[in-house]
C-alpha cells in the first residue's frame, strides 16, 4: 500500500487528514507542520520540492486568503507536482470531526 506524507496547519487538522487518507486506502507516512498556517506557507517551497520525490497530502484552512481554492493553491504552492494533493478545509467539514 502507498504511504503518503502529511502536512497540516495545526494539530486539529491532523486527525482529519489521517481519516481522509485511511478512507482512501492509503497508509499515512510522517505528519509535518502543526505550527500554524504562517509557518506552513513559509515552508511551502521546501515541501513542494519534497513532493517531487514522494506523495504528500497537504491540508490547510482557506480562511479569507482567496476567493476560491484553486487561486489559493496557485499562490501558496506554485509548480505543484501531481504527487501532491492539496486540500483546503472548510469550516463545516472541520466541525464534523
Amino acid at each position: 500500500m502507498m504511504s503518503v506524507n502529511v502536512l497540516v496547519e495545526g494539530a486539529t487538522d491532523e486527525p482529519v487528514a489521517i481519516k481522509l487518507l485511511e478512507h482512501a486506502g492509503l497508509d499515512v507516512g510522517r505528519v509535518y507542520g502543526r505550527s500554524g498556517k504562517v509557518h506552513l506557507l513559509k515552508s511551502s517551497v521546501s515541501y513542494n520540492k519534497a513532493a517531487h520525490f514522494e506523495p504528500w497530502f497537504v491540508l490547510v484552512d482557506l480562511d479569507q486568503d482567496a476567493r476560491c481554492p484553486s487561486q489559493a493553491v496557485s499562490v501558496w504552492m506554485p509548480n505543484l507536482p501531481e504527487e501532491c494533493v492539496f486540500g483546503l478545509l472548510c469550516a463545516r467539514l472541520k466541525r464534523g470531526f
